[in-house]
């Protein structure tokens, strides 16, 4: 059977261990041939190939659920779940999504793009099974990075104390999630994995029973199945932890050996209650550049398969926001000792890995634990500390209530740099950081601020550091504006004070971040048409600088706010908000993202789609003020 056939997981059931076997190279020859065409995530789905195949033998996914922990190590389960023929479309605009989505196929059972989901979400499933008298499997796939979240402890204690309940988790044990996992946990699962017994029976007594004449070469089933016994015999004590929280557990096992697998789940449904079955894998396996760099294969732009290596750009690139960002730091903690970063399993992705080589014992990685992060980084700052913790956007949500009571109630001096700040592109839904400017505006005691370009970046970090209390900058991904940068000698900002950067009588923008650049080519594009508009780079969210805009819009009377963000409660939000408390009932556009979810696509097409380039947003200006501007500018709007 070739993979292009599979319409249903259930087509797997009957085939043979060679058959298997040619079904997941199949699975990892169209893997990388997508991704190194068009870029995605590439180590995590290579890794769990042969767990897919194997799991799903002893699944009847036509009842059965499955949750897969974050999604893209789901990239199997994609291309035997009827997704083949569309897979060339991976994460492109009205292709297939980089991650589960329950709207995409009835066998994504749970959406998921954030990590340490999966274990609640299938005991949820199978607690409802429970109630409702059905009987069907509930099964969870998690990394063993993502097990260090703390939402996943939750799950499996809460499961542990429900004997009764039916319910498998897979530990996908690669030792690493995005960058290597950190921690007691990921500790105790390297213990078990490199534990002398269970390395001797891998691979000592078994090169040895394998060498012996009569056997040539090969381990006969009898004597692995005795080896696995043996093993399990032999280190009672490893899965201690599992067993003392209430569920059987089983491994580790070789995640690449099928039939072994195979084996080992058909048991593990049969047991009553939670079961835990330890898998070690490859995270890239089966391709050799993957394997051995495996942070930085973990997902990878367009790239030569032949060579593993990305294509070069067309022409240079500018340094990229969380580069800026990182190297300023590293300037700012070798002047300051005081001065630390924090990141939760991100120091790749939000320029700490700067910060880690050069200065270790200023840098902190908490693993996947946002909520821990925020609330270590406020007891460092009670202690003189001046923490500054890098988080995604959309990652910094879970960890709210901790924003809120633990520093900002407290008004400690912790610095929030949040990468990936408004579209994001290709990852879609679950990673657009549109939703920070909205849920910061409510925190008390923050000051919150946005750069208009790297260079502003760089001095809104020194006046973050410096502030006696809690600060939050937005960057968003990618390259930044391609500034001249000062190595050193970055001079803070005033807070509160925002920057008039063009004046005019026509029409107020006041733009936000990233949004700056945009606005200024809108103007541009308005004074072609005969109107003169006043930009302001607002720079900060709060305090908002009320009295450079509060006049401006007295004087213009009509207003354009732009964010690359949530409209409701947004940054346009807030400049209405402070119109109306001084009574200035002016006419205001807000230009951003609405109550809408931004699916996968360029950053660009997002863009486009929602009406935010400079030229669309012009338009929308003329449609909102063009009776008034004919009123009032002879001249406007001739051409």
């Amino acid at each position: 059977m070739h993979l292009s056939e599979l319409s249903h997981p259930n087509q797997l059931h009957g085939l043979s261990t060679a058959e298997l076997e040619a079904m997941a190279r199949q699975i990892r020859e169209k893997h990388l041939e997508v991704v190194a065409t068009s870029g995605g995530h590439l180590g995590p789905g290579l890794g769990v190939v042969e767990l897919t195949l194997a799991l799903y033998q002893t699944l009847d996914l036509e009842h059965d659920r499955v949750v897969w922990d974050v999604g893209h190590q789901a990239y199997p389960h994609k291309l035997v779940t009827g997704r083949y023929k569309d897979f060339h479309t991976l994460r492109q605009q009205g292709g297939v999504a980089g991650y589960l989505k329950r709207s995409e196929s009835r066998f994504d059972h749970f959406g998921a793009g954030h990590a340490s989901t999966s274990i609640s979400a299938a005991l949820g499933m199978a607690l409802a099974r429970d109630r409702r008298g059905e009987d069907f499997k509930c099964v969870a796939v998690i990394g063993d990075g993502a097990l260090t979240g703390g939402m996943a402890l939750e799950a499996i204690n809460h499961a542990g104390h429900l004997p009764r309940t039916k319910l498998l988790v897979v530990l996908n044990d690669n030792d690493m999630s995005i960058s290597p996992p950190v921690g007691a946990l990921s500790t105790h699962l390297n213990r078990m994995r490199l534990s002398k017994p269970v390395q001797f029976l891998s691979g000592s007594a078994e090169e040895a029973v394998k060498h012996l004449p009569f056997l040539h070469g090969e381990l006969p089933t009898e004597l692995k199945t005795l080896k696995e016994s043996m093993k399990r015999l032999a280190v009672p004590k490893v899965g201690a932890v599992f067993e003392e929280l209430g569920f059987t557990y089983v491994g580790p096992i070789d995640g690449h050996d099928i039939p072994e697998m195979v084996r080992t789940f058909q048991a593990a449904h049969r047991c009553e209650g939670p079961v835990l079955v330890h898998v070690a894998t490859t995270k890239g396996k089966g391709y050799p550049y993957a394997e051995a760099d495996q942070v930085g294969y973990h997902a990878q732009s367009a790239f030569d398969l032949a060579t593993g290596k990305a294509y070069p750009s067309s022409k240079p690139k500018p340094p990229s926001w969380s580069k800026v960002f990182g190297q300023t730091l590293v300037k700012i903690c070798e002047q300051d000792s005081r001065v630390v970063g924090i990141t939760a399993a991100m120091a790749t992705g939000t320029g700490l890995d700067l910060l880690e080589k050069a200065l270790p014992q200023q840098y902190f990685d908490v693993g996947i634990a946002e909520q821990h992060a925020v609330t270590m980084a406020a007891g460092m700052a009670c202690e003189g500390l001046r923490p500054v913790v890098a988080i995604y956007s959309t990652f910094l949500q879970r960890a709210y209530d901790q924003l809120i009571h633990d520093v900002g109630i407290q008004k400690l001096p912790v610095t929030f740099v949040l990468d990936r700040a408004g579209i994001v592109g290709a990852d879609g839904p679950t990673h657009q950081g549109q939703y920070d400017i909205s849920y910061l505006r409510a925190v008390p005691n923050f000051t919150v601020m946005a750069p208009k370009d790297e260079a502003e970046l760089q001095r809104m970090l020194v006046t973050s550091i410096a502030h006696d209390g809690p600060c939050a900058i937005r960057i968003p991904r990618g390259e930044g504006e391609g500034v001249p940068l000062m190595d050193e000698g970055w001079q803070p900002l005033e807070i509160g004070r925002g920057e008039l950067l063009t004046d005019g009588d026509d029409l107020l923008i006041v733009a936000y971040g990233a949004m700056v650049a945009p606005a200024m080519a809108t103007a541009g594009l308005l004074q072609e048409k005969g109107l003169r508009a006043a930009v302001v780079n607002a720079r900060f969210l709060r305090p908002l600088d009320e009295a450079l805009i509060l006049p401006l819009a007295r004087r213009i009377g009509r207003v354009v706010t732009m964010e690359e963000g949530a409209l409701p409660g947004g940054f346009g939000a807030a400049v209405v908000e402070s119109l109306n408390d001084h009574d200035l009932p002016v006419p205001v556009l807000r230009l951003g993202i609405p109550d809408v979810l931004v699916d996968h696509a360029s950053p660009d097409q997002s863009k486009e789609r929602l009406g935010l380039t400079p030229s669309q947003m012009a338009e929308r200006i003329l449609e909102r003020f063009g009776p008034v501007f004919r009123a009032t500018v002879p001249t406007a709007l001739a051409v």
